[in-house]
């Protein structure tokens, strides 16, 4: 019998008193307001720019591919000569930002360390905006 008088809000009865542990929802959603606003619009245009960066990837990614199997197949036929060690040297010159020679992890942390810049200059909560641009590119 002591279920049926039970003042448990789960208990199934309407007429129950609420738990003195509960809050008011609206009274938490308004305090936190803002910086939910924050948090989901910087996550919000992180997600958007991640997925922006991945498609604008891809379709590089697809010119470079179809530019190279071009040059193939004019090498191929005899039209054209590439000396692709030259174009090699040239690529690692351009890329390189610690003038060693080579393409390393530190000139991929670089670049990354510019992106973040530019990617969240002037942007309220950058870290909404990292937590949505992780999601985005793992989408």
């Amino acid at each position: 019998m002591a279920g049926l008088f039970s003042s448990n809000p789960n208990s199934g009865d309407p007429y129950a008193p609420p738990s003195p542990n509960d809050d008011d929802p609206n009274s938490i959603l308004s305090q936190y307001r803002p910086l939910i606003q924050q948090f989901s619009l910087s996550s919000l245009l992180g997600y958007c720019s991640a997925v922006s960066a991945k498609r604008i990837g891809k379709t590089l990614a697809f010119i470079g591919g179809l530019a190279f199997v071009s040059l193939q197949a004019l090498v191929h036929q005899g039209y054209i000569s590439v000396d692709w060690k030259k174009i090699e040297q040239s690529v690692k010159e351009a890329v390189d930002t610690d003038d060693d020679g080579e393409f390393t992890e530190k000139d991929v942390q670089r670049y990354w360390e510019r992106v973040k810049v530019f990617l969240t200059e002037n942007i309220p909560d950058a870290s909404g905006f990292g937590v949505g641009f992780m999601l985005g590119l793992k989408s």
